[in-house]
């Protein structure tokens, strides 16, 4: 029983060191960024701020090459964050079996391997969660690149899915939505299925009747694609009558998300997330909201997160009606050969299409 005081003792210590050096840094950081806040009827319960501030930080701060370790059931406590060589699923494996380990073993480490045990670790760590089970230990791939590249290519897709969510009254802001399902990318497709901007299921696009057969995919066609999506969305609202419910349902189904609301007695997302407990109710869908809010703030304040964007926004030029690379070169006063040098996707015969970004040679 003493030796079992001084360990806990012992460890306390370094975790209020850890907490000393770290706490500064994070405090100041924060006080920096654009205050987590948004309009209408998306809010970030007081719950769901820090998990908000993590997916802001995968999508920003963390690259490819960094493996972020953490809590599967409190992704916000980040116990490491560790560089990789390649990337690869195989290495990123290792990472979480080595953390596991590291996890049990500190469970009954005697205090002269603390230390040696606890410098994989970033501080700082809290002494309760070390007695939790090493299956919560998850591993996040930052994805700063892939969020840059998203809001890059949404420039070109942005006027069109708002006039068509507008259509279908759905909030504007859903028209981020696509920077966590797709990132952007039309031809983008899921393990599952999943195709288009939107990440539609077969079943899901026939329903709102897209065409989906070995001929045509409508899936891929933004405007209808995106009414497809608003129709899903608005009635997942009319349903669930919130659209916190809504956004979730978009990963866990209107059906699933109406179980749980039905299940816990309440409509609030908070209580839901706590207290609902299904097989089908999985990680990607109890951080689904967070995730969106996370793109959503993300989005709205680009320059903060990406200040290359900036001087990116300068040489961009958005295609007008009766625009052709030759009057577009000439107004600019460069050669259509540069244009299409800083445009690799602009081939001989590609067309100009309306609302489309162009960025021009430096």
């Amino acid at each position: 029983m003493l030796f079992s005081c001084f360990r806990s003792r012992r460890l306390l210590f370094l975790v209020v060191v850890g907490l000393l050096v770290v706490g500064p840094r994070v405090t100041e950081a924060r006080e920096n960024a654009p205050r987590l806040e948004f309009d209408g009827e998306f809010i970030v319960p007081s719950s769901l701020e820090d998990n908000v501030r993590f997916w802001i930080d995968v999508f920003t701060r963390y690259s490819l090459r960094e493996a972020i370790v953490h809590d599967r059931a409190n992704p916000a406590n980040v116990l490491a964050v560790v560089r990789l060589e390649n990337g690869r699923s195989a290495e990123i494996d290792a990472v979480r079996r080595r953390y596991q380990k590291l996890t049990g073993q500190l469970r009954t480490a005697p205090a002269s391997q603390l230390t040696k045990l606890l410098a994989p670790f970033r501080p700082p760590m809290d002494p309760k969660w070390i007695a939790a089970s090493a299956d919560r230990i998850r591993v996040q791939l930052g994805q700063r690149e892939v969020f840059f590249n998203s809001i890059i290519r949404s420039q070109r897709y942005l006027p069109l899915l708002r006039k068509v969510l507008a259509k279908a009254s759905v909030p504007q802001e859903l028209a981020y939505l696509p920077h966590i399902e797709s990132s952007f990318d039309s031809e983008a497709e899921s393990h599952a299925g999943a195709l288009g901007l939107w990440q539609l299921m077969p079943e899901t696009a026939k329903r709102r009747e897209l065409r989906v057969d070995a001929k045509v995919d409508e899936r891929k066609h933004t405007s209808k694609a995106t009414a497809a999506a608003a129709s899903y969305l608005r009635e997942a609202f009319e349903e669930l009558r919130s659209w916190p419910l809504a956004i979730t349902s978009y990963n866990y189904g209107i059906n699933g998300t109406q179980r749980a609301v039905q299940a816990i007695g309440s409509r609030d997302l908070q209580d839901i997330l706590q207290r609902h407990e299904s097989p089908t109710f999985g990680f990607a869908s109890k951080n689904f909201y967070a995730q969106f809010l996370a793109a959503l703030h993300v989005a709205q304040h680009e320059g903060y997160y990406f200040p290359e964007i900036i001087e990116m926004r300068r040489r961009e030029y958005i295609v007008r009606q009766g625009d052709s690379l030759w009057t577009i070169a000439r107004r600019h006063g460069v050669t259509v050969d540069k244009i299409r040098s800083a445009n690799k996707s602009l081939s001989a015969s590609a067309r100009l299409q309306l609302g489309q970004v162009i960025q021009m040679p430096g």
